[in-house]
């Protein structure tokens, strides 16, 4: 018999890292114990007709495992072994479009049998599939004639895009590699050759690609030049891929593939597009006309974001560079039509929703600059740069000695920077270095402790496996494990309370939740799961209606002086209790010392000042004039927000309505000519928000 797919990967597991329990190897494949028990039986059967022991689960739910079946089966995660694997329906209705697009010679039912080990009626049924659930989406069509046999026809345009779509959908499969290289009788020398050609365009561009990237490309320029050999060319492309015609790189990546003899100029171009939609870091700075428009561009997006949540990052040169490096890459991506996966929103989306939304409305300066509206996938990564960014900047810092750790992830910078403030954020007994991709990690040399990977890496030093994207209770479980294996201690061996029992005897405590909150925090003893549900739980329910009543908000014929007008505003948040005179004060030293007001709509202004500048709890009112006041003699303003919060994102929903109201003109006309606060009161309730 031969294994299905799950029976593949469970055996792979089990003797690549023996010491796994059930309950881990459950949650890494995401099947339940049944499952798991229901291929093990299979297996076990497999590894019988073969000449092996069975594999035994023990009650501890670890597993005995021969090191027969060890020494035989151990192998990299992407050997694939024909003989012994069988594909799924969705895998090889894959690799039937690619053994049409990369074949040259007539295919017939006999070809598919032979090459994928399958049955005639299943190959029939996998045809009759394949319009339908992958065609369709290119406008491709699956032909037959008698004297050529099977083949796609459409657009080359569109057919080489399912190849990219393909390949990238392949590699990302267990034995992708091993398996693109066996189906598709890949040449490995000119392969390799592509391999090469890549470093070479890196070291020439001084860019670096990020290994996702660097995986990906060989395959796809492989798989590219074997159509064009073919004497399959583009005759048309969009209009946006001429742009890259003339640049440096274009005229620097066609130098280095000169050797293939590419002749037609639409192939030059889409051969050179697939260096240009790729995540890269520049070694250089902005040295073209077009990075400072892009420097410009990145630059009002970071300032729109800080005046929608109110803050000012404190390091805010490396968020922009950052920010930088994931816009250049992702222009490139939009311009070109190549779509990301969608994943990664419906991981942020549930629970960053409205984060999500004001990165959306501050990344209206890039689109501008690409003349294009920003794709929700590539806005996710945004959110998740911004998102982590902000976590980063609320830690506080630990004054015991930490053991060192670095972080390895293999998914763009984006990605790689929200893991790296996660784990900051998750474990505060810890010192983190640095991000870095599996290529850097083995040329690094400074010393560390333990390094927390998307990908298993060959070290002797700890390591712990990681979700890129890792939801609260995958963080409570790791601290567990991390605490266990590295620190040696439980995570809630030594406790708060118990501390300041032993303090009580000897002092009078003062503030006794500060001093609790403080020991939790320097213990990391939090429940980080339930602090971070705590906090969104607030977030969630604190609406615009919540904070914007009737005593909250103040009308107004005229006033002169823009001062005594954000006074005014800021006045009921005084009285509440909400902020101190010094917030009021702060706020007019802003605009006085010329920074940009922050403009929600036209006459809308918000005013505040920093969360450690006098606010005591979460509050906003609101000052309606008749007649606009001049800001400080640039600015018109007849309705003034004030918003005090203190942290940095509890007050996001009402931030969020605010914004999403008064971007509606009639809505806004209607605040503008309210007469009284029952009028403001009616037309922001009706909105419900």
């Amino acid at each position: 018999m031969s294994l299905d797919k799950r029976g593949f990967q469970i055996l792979m597991m089990l003797v690549n890292h023996p010491a796994i329990s059930g309950a881990q190897l459950e949650k890494e494949l995401n099947l339940s114990r049944k499952q798991i028990s229901y291929s093990l039986q299979k297996i076990n059967y497999y590894l019988n007709e073969n000449g092996f022991e069975e594999i035994k689960r023990l009650k501890t739910g670890k597993f005995v495992i021969s090191k027969d079946i060890i020494a035989n089966y151990k192998v990299s995660e992407n050997t694939y072994n024909e003989k012994e694997y069988v594909f799924e329906e969705n895998e090889r209705l894959k690799f039937i479009i690619m053994i049409l697009l990369a074949h040259k010679e007539e295919l017939s039912i006999q070809h598919f049998t032979n090459i994928l080990k399958i049955s005639k009626n299943t190959v029939i049924n996998d045809m009759k599939k394949l319009q339908m659930n992958i065609l369709d989406s290119y406008d491709l069509k699956l032909l037959y004639d008698r004297s050529k046999g099977y083949c796609i026809v459409g657009k080359e345009y569109e057919k080489r895009n399912l190849i990219i779509y393909l390949v990238r959908s392949i590699l990302k499969s267990l034995n992708g590699k091993s398996m693109l290289v066996s189906v598709l009788e890949i040449n490995e020398d000119v392969l390799n050759g592509f391999k090469s050609d890549v470093e070479k365009v890196e070291s020439l561009l001084k860019v670096q690609y990020t290994d996702e990237r660097i995986r990906e490309i060989p395959y796809i320029l492989y798989f590219l030049y074997l159509r064009i050999k073919a004497g399959k060319h583009l005759d048309v492309l969009p209009e946006d891929y001429q742009h890259i015609v003339g640049t440096k790189e274009y005229g620097i990546i066609l130098k280095v593939f000169e050797k293939y003899r590419i002749e037609n100029a639409m192939d030059k171009i889409f051969i050179v597009t697939q260096f240009q939609i790729s995540s890269i870091n520049y070694a250089d700075g902005y040295d073209t006309s077009f990075e400072l428009e892009l420097f410009e561009a990145a630059s009002k997006v970071l300032y729109n974001f800080e005046n929608l949540v109110c803050i000012t990052f404190k390091d805010r040169k490396s968020l922009l560079d950052a920010l930088i490096q994931h816009l250049r890459p992702a222009m490139y991506r939009i311009r070109y039509h190549y779509h990301i996966e969608g994943k990664i929103l419906n991981m942020i989306l549930p629970q960053h929703s409205y984060l999500f939304e004001l990165t959306r409305h501050a990344m209206q300066p890039f689109e501008e600059m690409i003349k294009s509206p920003f794709p929700e996938e590539e806005l996710a990564y945004i959110t998740i740069l911004f998102g982590g960014w902000m976590t980063k900047e609320g830690t506080l810092e630990m004054v015991e000695k930490k053991r060192r750790a670095i972080v390895v992830c293999t998914n763009g910078v984006s990605i790689s920077n929200f893991l790296f403030l996660k784990l900051q954020k998750a474990f505060p007994e810890l010192e983190f270095i640095c991000t870095l991709s599996s290529r850097q990690f083995y040329e690094f040399e400074q010393e560390f402790d333990a390094v927390f990977t998307t990908v298993l890496l060959d070290t002797d030093k700890s390591q712990f496996l990681v979700k890129p994207i890792m939801n609260e209770n995958d963080v409570v479980t790791l601290r567990k494990k991390v605490f266990n294996e590295l620190l040696n201690r439980s995570a809630y061996e030594v406790n708060s309370s118990s501390i300041i029992q032993v303090i009580e005897k000897y002092v009078d405590i003062k503030d006794y939740q500060g001093l609790k909150n403080s020991l939790k925090n320097y213990l990391g003893e939090e429940n980080y799961s339930q602090n971070v549900v705590s906090n969104e739980k607030v977030s969630n329910d604190v609406g615009l209606v919540d904070l914007l009543t009737e005593d909250m908000i103040r009308v107004e014929n005229t006033i002169e002086d823009w001062r005594v007008a954000i006074q005014l505003a800021a006045k009921p948040l005084l009285m509440q209790g909400a902020i101190e005179e010094s917030y009021i004060e702060q706020m007019i030293r802003t605009i006085e010392s010329d920074k940009p007001i922050w403009t929600i709509a036209d006459g809308l202004i918000l005013a505040h000042a920093g969360i450690d500048e006098g606010v005591n709890h979460l509050g906003m009112s609101l000052l309606k004039l008749d007649e606009a006041v001049i800001m400080n003699e640039y600015m018109e303003a007849s309705i003034i927000v004030v918003i005090a919060t203190p942290n940095k994102d509890v007050h996001l929903k009402a931030l969020y309505a605010l914004i999403e109201i008064t971007e509606d003109d009639e809505i806004l006309a209607q605040l503008k000519n309210a007469a009284t606060k029952e009028e403001l009161l009616s037309i922001i309730s009706k909105e419900r928000i």
